[in-house]
């Protein structure tokens, strides 16, 4: 314990019952988890993440208090973040979302905090809540931030972090409300890419682990590349690329390129990156990053529309938006959706709608898409965009890949009569379609016409069907508030 024994604070309840947890653990370190079965072992993991849970929690009212007191500055800190980050040896981001979260579920997100303090969620789920929360319109009354922070804590009980981030963006769009009178309103500011976390809000989301890398190499990547070409190793197996949603609705792009691939980014972004004067003459007052990134935009638009990338699932690579019939009419309510689950702003919507070709896929009540099957034995193009409209992703239980990463699978097979139709079909990741095949898990459609998977007997003697909730498209989530 890092209490002095002779400290008045030792005698203060609070710290003897911490003390009691200490010695507890100290009887657990190094424990025969090895003598657990493979059941009870998964059981004690989620037991102890409960714990910690708990705890954390209590540090966070603990954190609350400190920063109630203002005791960081009579501790000579310029505030409880730095004290924090001093005291914690943390982050800075990480402090500053430490102090965010500790106020917010001692004041107005007590719920959240109940449920915390239950070890009902996470740690980071709680942050997130309180990112999406603080990112909501300020025209949003009262009790409807309180239906929207249930909604998270209910959300929360499915998804992990990421997901449940991209739902708090949903739920910012969908509560963004338009004046669609003549020369009304646009959409609240308060709702657009501004700051959701404090100090914090561009440093990815929780658990993204690419905190640190938007400034400049600290200039041992260089060093480790002259090693590499030394030892004759290829600096094409080096290449990386990370894409991390951003709490505030924007997507991070860092990586690292070897000289040859840099050379040909650089080469095909400097012609469209270059300075474009307006028509008067004016400089153009686009930072050289913006233009680069205009560029990036610039070159994936001419991509596409060559035509010229290889075919995927039977579909071209296309971006792909799905609109309720509200938000192309510029009504409020629901948000437009890219295909990777992102909520688009009104303003783009808009854009894209000018020059845009649209195909549309008729939905049943239930939100399925209605019959567009063929007799033949591979999955038409037609039927894949109605997959990905149900399924919304590998449909297996807890799988999180995108559309884009699935093949399509029968449920009964074509070489036992199964035909090639939207209800014989459901899409699976490459991993999730080895384990259909050899598993002895059964795929089967609900009575709304959506895939649930019966487990083996080994994994529930009941096999009781399972559904995915990543496979739950955010409109159907958000409906209840949408419609309130």
């Amino acid at each position: 314990m890092v209490s002095n024994p002779e400290s008045p604070s030792r005698k203060h309840v609070l710290v003897d019952e911490l003390a009691a947890v200490s010695a507890r653990i100290d009887a657990m370190v190094d424990g025969p988890a090895w003598s657990m079965s493979d059941a009870g072992l998964l059981e004690f993991l989620l037991d102890c993440s409960v714990v910690l849970t708990r705890l954390a929690a209590v540090r966070l009212q603990i954190v609350a208090e400190v920063h109630g007191r203002d005791l960081a500055r009579r501790a000579g800190a310029s505030g409880t973040v730095a004290l924090l980050r001093e005291r914690l040896r943390v982050r800075a981001v990480d402090a500053n979302r430490l102090v965010d979260v500790a106020v917010a579920v001692d004041g107005p997100l007590a719920a959240t905090g109940e449920r915390l303090a239950a070890g009902e969620i996470s740690v980071e789920q709680a942050q997130v809540i309180v990112a999406g929360m603080r990112s909501l319109p300020a025209t949003v009354t009262a009790d409807v931030r309180r239906q929207a922070e249930a909604f998270l804590l209910r959300q929360a009980d499915e998804f992990d972090p990421t997901a449940l981030a991209r739902l708090a963006r949903h739920l910012r769009e969908t509560l963004t409300r338009v004046d669609s009178s003549p020369g009304g309103d646009p959409p609240d500011p308060a709702s657009g890419g501004g700051s959701e976390g404090g100090g914090s809000s561009r440093g990815g989301e929780p658990g993204d682990g690419e905190s640190g890398r938007d400034g400049v190499s600290d200039g041992q990547s260089g060093a480790s590349d002259d090693a590499a070409a030394a030892s004759g190793e290829d600096p094409a197996g080096r290449r990386e690329l990370w894409i991390s949603e951003l709490p505030d609705g924007m997507t991070r792009i860092s990586g690292e390129l070897d000289p040859e691939a840099a050379a040909l980014l650089r080469a095909a972004l400097d012609p469209l990156a270059a300075p474009r004067p307006a028509v008067d003459g004016a400089l153009d007052p686009r930072s050289p990053a913006r233009r680069r990134a205009d560029a990036l935009v610039d070159l994936l638009d001419h991509t596409l529309d060559a035509a010229v990338l290889p075919v995927g699932g039977g579909v071209r690579p296309h971006l792909t938006v799905t609109i309720p019939w509200s938000a192309l009419l510029g009504r409020s309510g629901l948000p437009a959706t890219t295909g990777w689950g992102q909520p688009l702003p009104r303003e783009v919507l808009r854009r894209l709608a000018c020059d845009a070709s649209v195909g549309r896929i008729i939905l049943d009540p239930a939100g399925v898409p209605l019959e567009v099957g063929r007799t033949q034995r591979t999955v038409t193009a037609d039927i894949r965009r109605a997959l990905v409209a149900r399924d919304n992703g590998c449909a297996f239980p807890g799988c999180d890949r995108p559309a884009g990463w699935t093949e399509a699978h029968h449920i009964r097979h074509w070489i036992d009569g199964g035909n090639t139709s939207l209800d014989n079909s459901v899409l699976l990741c490459g991993h999730h379609h080895r384990v259909i095949h050899h598993e002895d898990w059964t795929v089967q459609l609900g009575p709304d016409r959506r895939p649930e998977f019966l487990p083996p007997a080994w994994i529930d003697a009941s096999r009781t069907p399972r559904r995915n909730p990543y496979s739950r498209h955010p409109h159907d989530l958000l409906y209840g508030i949408a419609a309130g």
